[in-house]
């Protein structure tokens, strides 16, 4: 009788919580100084192992994570276990309320003394996770939850506004994962996609809804949540919070009240669905996959248009006297052009699959549309695709609304010369279906 390889999982957490007077990042804020810890950050790790093959998911309570940053925390990670590097996916919880950790025009310089001083820890969780290795079984369920909202409504003039739009898309499946060793939960998997703005635009650490929603859970399990956040581009917390022209926010909420409104509405929901699992299966196949992606960009703005908005805007200044976006663009197309011009770029995909559910990380803010795609079409039962892992290339919206514009659309210009193609959207689906699709191959 062929032996059977068992699979084990494993938890691990530290804090990484920053000192008072980091900048806090988002809401195109660059001097927002932490002057008070609402709740303590987490790096909390993932290990999975199944005969020689190891695999491991990491969860921040940040903002967004640069790939350069990604390659130095798989670096740590895999000197301290021996995982290999491309085996270590980093997601990001995206909260609003945590240290800058993304080089973006709005938000400043990042936070490097911040980010250098909280990679060892990092890597300790995952080397804590390696040790907490057991035999599991698992419990999958999926439920329809309403903690996210699209936040791209439009006003009597077809304008976005960051207000809810209960028509509008967004991506209602959280999906939970329970792991047992015999009677005890090892951990619980939680993916679904909303941003971490809650909280609102303060000067508060904090984990945003997500923490209360792990707050909520982990007593009750005596057990680590991780949480990934899904499809966030287009979707905000589903709060109460009425703005002026008498329609509901969802682009930042009002404080402490609505991260635990949303909070607690997320526990509901992950605790429902944790509470429907009647089966548990230890015999699931552990797979890693990991190749280069292509990323297309759209053409690069002509020479002399650049050179015209470069003069248009020169003179205009935000409200620390730093060039506008739009002049920053034009400058870096400008340079673009002494070089020579490139249609695309490549992202390296890591796909770690668990029996029927995948982990699919997208390096920025995913459109709803893009998450649904893939997993209408995913060869497996449980497709999660994450937003802002591993990488950071501003927004990833659907071409509808690529033409629509708004916000979302228009930023992109901040991170450089080149602006992701139209079409950005049936790359991501493409290609990663190509992939799950290899991965789900008879071999």
């Amino acid at each position: 009788m062929k032996k059977t390889i068992p699979l084990k999982a494993g938890f691990g957490r530290m804090d990484i919580t920053p000192v008072l007077g980091v900048r806090l990042g988002g809401y195109g804020v660059k001097e927002r100084p932490a002057e008070e810890i609402l709740d303590r950050l987490h790096a909390t790790a993932m290990v999975l192992e199944k005969g020689d093959l190891r695999a491991a998911v990491i969860n921040l309570d940040w903002i967004c994570i640069e790939e350069d940053i990604t390659a130095r925390i798989r670096a740590a990670a895999s000197k301290r276990t021996g995982i290999p590097e491309p085996n270590i996916s980093v997601c990001t919880t995206h909260s609003h309320s945590v240290p800058n950790t993304l080089n973006f025009w709005g938000w400043g310089d990042r936070e490097n003394e911040y980010i250098d001083s909280v990679i060892p820890s990092i890597a300790e969780a995952v080397r804590l996770a390696w040790e907490d290795l057991e035999d599991v079984a698992i419990g999958f369920a999926t439920t329809e939850s309403l903690v996210g909202v699209n936040r791209r409504g439009l006003d009597e003039k077809g304008n976005f506004g960051f207000f809810g739009d209960p028509l509008g898309s967004f991506d209602p499946t959280m999906t939970v994962a329970h792991f047992k060793s015999g009677r005890k939960t090892k951990g619980i998997l939680v993916h679904y996609g909303a941003h971490g703005t809650a909280m609102g635009n303060n000067r508060l650490v904090s984990r945003d809804w997500n923490g209360v929603m792990k707050d909520r859970i982990e007593p009750q399990v005596e057990a680590p949540v991780l949480f990934l956040n899904g499809a966030i581009g287009d979707v905000g917390p589903r709060t109460n919070v009425i703005r002026k022209d008498i329609r509901l926010s969802a682009g930042g909420g009002d404080g402490i009240e609505s991260v635990r409104e949303v909070g607690y509405r997320a526990a509901t929901d992950a605790i429902r669905a944790l509470v429907s699992i009647r089966e548990f299966r230890a015999e699931l196949a552990l797979d890693v996959l990991t190749e280069d992606i292509f990323l297309p960009y759209a053409p690069l703005t002509p020479l002399d248009e650049a050179r015209k908005a470069l003069k248009q805007w020169e003179s205009r200044k935000d409200e620390w006297g730093h060039p506008m976006a739009e002049y920053r663009h034009n400058q870096a197309v400008i340079e673009a052009h002494s070089k020579p011009l490139l249609n695309g770029r490549n992202f390296k995909q890591t796909l770690i699959r668990l029996g029927p559910l995948v982990v699919i990380p997208m390096p920025g803010e995913m459109f709803a549309g893009i998450s649904l795609r893939i997993r209408e079409n995913s060869p497996f039962q449980y497709s999660l695709c994450c937003s802002v892992s591993n990488g950071s290339l501003s927004y990833l919206p659907t071409r509808e609304a690529r033409h629509r514009g708004g916000y979302e659309t228009w930023v992109g210009r901040a991170a450089g010369p080149y602006l992701l193609a139209d079409t950005i959207d049936d790359a991501l689906v493409t290609e990663n279906l190509r992939l799950l699709n290899r991965m789900n191959a008879p071999r």
